[in-house]
């Protein structure tokens, strides 16, 4: 950092110090602007990092993520790319110590989001990392106190996306909170649940996350039933949703070569069950995806993940 750049932060931490809160954080975006002006987007970057950095230290949430906004904006305008490690990493670390339940995480995730798509590799639904950070943060909103029902149903939405798209660290966080639901609701049924997890992972043909969301859900939620094991399988008298997801993952793993017609008995043996809990659409649409068989609907199925992602950047 320059010395004229340190001597800035000097300030504004006096101003700061002195509970000048308003007026530090509108000299320091004024001071940005120059930089950005000029194109010095290095020394911009540095000085809402280290701003942003005090405000949080002081609980000044607000006038933070207005800086950390900002500091997304420069990325744009710089056309910098998620996968310069430091920017991205300081991108992080700004977010990750603002509240879980901050109202301006909604924004950020959007900025940040739509940023990270620009990048290779990226662009068809952004960072995982990002979106790891962001359902880590909306899904611990949801389980916090003083949240009524909907206000939990509404943020656990955006949570799921968020963790669908996210990393490997994602899914545990997703799965143990379906598990809580299970425990905290006896009469819950346990198969829609893990179909929750399953389908979102099919869609995005990530074989590798729908097998780990089944053997943490299977491994953590309580059952009372006995189960005959049959290969990967737990087969459950009484709880013939459960079965169906079990079976489907065994399915979509296989050739899609020779598996179709599996698939096909399989949809035909549970479709009353998946009639009933409204999973008809969804399944259907697996079996165009992965061993192109037009049953039910399923052409009209193609956009089901635009269709949640078109929601989650309104």
């Amino acid at each position: 950092m320059s010395d004229k750049l340190a001597k800035t932060i000097q300030r504004f931490q006096s101003k700061i110090d002195s509970g000048s809160f308003y007026e530090a954080h509108q000299t320091l975006r004024t001071i940005t602007n120059r930089y950005v002006k000029a194109k010095q987007y290095p020394e911009a970057r540095d000085l809402l990092y280290q701003g942003a950095t005090i405000l949080i230290q002081n609980k000044e949430y607000a006038s933070a993520s207005d800086l950390i906004i900002y500091l997304v904006q420069i990325y744009e305008e710089e056309e910098l790319k998620v996968t310069d490690k430091d920017a991205k990493l300081k991108l992080i670390e700004l977010i990750s110590s603002l509240p879980n339940n901050d109202p301006s995480l909604n924004d950020l995730a959007k900025a940040s989001i739509t940023w990270s798509q620009k990048s290779q590799g990226c662009k068809n639904f952004g960072d995982n990392d990002l979106h790891h950070l962001f359902g880590s943060k909306f899904i611990q909103a949801a389980e916090g106190e003083n949240i009524d029902y909907e206000q939990k149903v509404k943020i656990f939405a955006v949570a799921e996306l968020h963790l669908v798209l996210g990393t490997f660290e994602s899914v545990p966080i997703y799965v143990n909170f379906l598990v809580g639901t299970a425990r905290a609701n006896p009469d819950a049924d346990q198969g829609a649940l893990l179909a929750r997890a399953v389908l979102n992972y099919a869609y995005l043909k990530n074989i590798k996350f729908v097998q780990e969301a089944k053997s943490l859900f299977l491994r953590s939620v309580n059952i009372e039933a006995e189960a005959e094991a049959v290969g990967n399988v737990q087969y459950f008298e009484r709880k013939p949703l459960l079965n169906f997801v079990q079976l489907l993952i065994e399915v979509l793993q296989k050739d899609p070569q020779t598996n179709g017609q599996k698939f096909r008995k399989l949809y035909d043996h549970y479709k009353s069950i998946l009639k009933e809990r409204e999973l008809l659409a969804p399944v259907e649409y697996l079996g165009k995806l992965y061993f192109n068989l037009n049953i039910g609907n399923s052409n009209n199925q193609g956009g089901l993940m635009a269709n949640l992602m078109g929601g989650l950047f309104k």
